[in-house]
């Protein structure tokens, strides 16, 4: 047929319809439902520039209200953004839901994304990072940014996927910090916690298994820069293959396959918005990371794939291992057994079995719950975020009368 149908077709597809809501940024999404926005910048000891995104009140009259507000920060997944938590309708985006129960709302987006792309002196070696830099640099850098704005001491900190294990990686790995952050982080809740992904299922698992341990593979396949990037292309991909009712199902069930069985509170009528801002771009080397963690039940640095590499980075041949034992923070644990990601014995291997139970004041498993009903399903404000809005706002009004 040769190229002339596929110029066509390319204009045809980003001329369909669709929500306003799929060309947006996540401030764009939240001025468009009428709430307040504000975006700051956060710079990492080691250079990068990273976005922040505030919501400083709501709509409603708790939301209005000019009395002091708890301050909650929003950590987003594996190859997502600050837009998870405002993809869904208002009434049911976690970040709008905060905001209008009267909490001074903010949303991180590591290095690398599509909000995070900057640095004091870019180089090829931009790309060179995996969750380890995020938990390292990128959460204290936007941490002390949100409390140095802000003026508080402490904030509630809710983390989804990734955004959960690089909480546990930063408290296991620097004790004094971990101390210190006892408060910081008032309490630390934990969605689809992931620690380590050795029991993976579905399509990741496969692609773990096809890989294996030569890291080498990785970078042939996928070159050494960014993955899975959000640009012209990838949203050009989502709206051919996704944007069509008969390919609508095809859609749903790649996700399914990922995070787990469909749950019935999945809202396919945003499943565009859903694709349009996710991925929202990594680095290879991050990936490769996170493969490398299906290969063991252990909660492991990077592996540089070599003794000599290992022992530069490491002063020894093999990656250091995160102890969850010295988590001293209050956490809250929120999994499902219908989880493919963070699967319920990798949740008790790795997390429960490691954290000391004084520090372990919620574990909560949800029935009928995949990986992504976390942050898009529709049951999430009844059965998850209400419960947390409950818990922090009780906290806050009793620390509060205390001082």
């Amino acid at each position: 047929m040769g190229p002339f149908p596929v110029v066509l077709f390319i204009p045809l597809a980003l001329c369909l319809g669709g929500l306003p809501e799929e060309r947006m940024t996540t401030s764009q999404i939240v001025d468009f439902y009428g709430y307040p926005i504000e975006e700051f910048e956060s710079q990492t000891e080691d250079g990068y520039i990273l976005k922040l995104q505030r919501i400083p009140f709501g709509k409603t009259p708790r939301g209005l209200s000019t009395s002091s507000k708890p301050v909650v920060f929003f950590q987003h997944g594996f190859i997502a953004s600050s837009a998870d938590w405002v993809t869904n309708l208002p009434h049911q985006s976690a970040a709008f839901v905060f905001a209008d129960a009267g909490f001074d709302v903010w949303m991180g987006n590591v290095r690398g994304n599509v909000y995070s792309r900057g640095h004091v002196n870019k180089t090829k070696h931009f790309w060179e990072f995996s969750w380890d830099e995020f938990a390292k640099y990128d959460l204290p850098a936007m941490i002390d940014t949100v409390l140095n704005i802000t003026g508080d001491d402490s904030l509630y900190y809710i983390g989804h996927s990734q955004g959960t294990e690089i909480m546990f990686a930063k408290l296991a790995e620097d004790p004094g910090f971990g101390k210190k952050f006892i408060f910081l982080i008032k309490k630390f809740f934990a969605l689809a916690p992931v620690a380590t992904v050795s029991n993976l299922h579905g399509f990741l698992s496969y692609m773990g298994r096809f890989f294996g341990k030569d890291i080498s593979k990785f970078f042939e396949f996928f070159g050494s820069y960014e993955f899975l990037p959000n640009n012209f292309l990838t949203k050009l991909f989502a709206e051919i293959t996704c944007g069509w009712k008969f390919t609508n199902p095809l859609c749903d069930n790649v996700l399914f396959q990922i995070g787990g069985p469909e749950s019935n509170q999945f809202n396919t009528t945003r499943l565009m918005v859903y694709m349009k801002h996710t991925p929202a771009g990594t680095s290879t080397q991050n990936f490769v990371h996170w493969v490398q963690l299906t290969q063991t039940n252990r909660t492991l640095k990077y592996d540089y794939g070599s003794a000599a590499e290992n022992e530069k980075h490491y002063g020894q041949p093999t990656p250091p291992e995160y102890d969850l034992t010295r988590v001293q923070t209050p956490v809250y644990l929120y999994y499902s057994p219908s989880d493919w990601i963070a699967d319920e014995n990798d949740v008790k291997t790795a997390i429960l079995d490691k954290i000391h139970p004084q520090y372990l004041k919620r574990v909560k498993p949800m029935e009928d719950f995949n990986h992504f009903d976390f942050i898009w399903g529709l049951n999430a404000r009844k059965l998850v975020y209400d419960e947390i809005i409950k818990t922090c706002m009780g906290h806050y009004i009793r620390t509060k009368n205390h001082f």
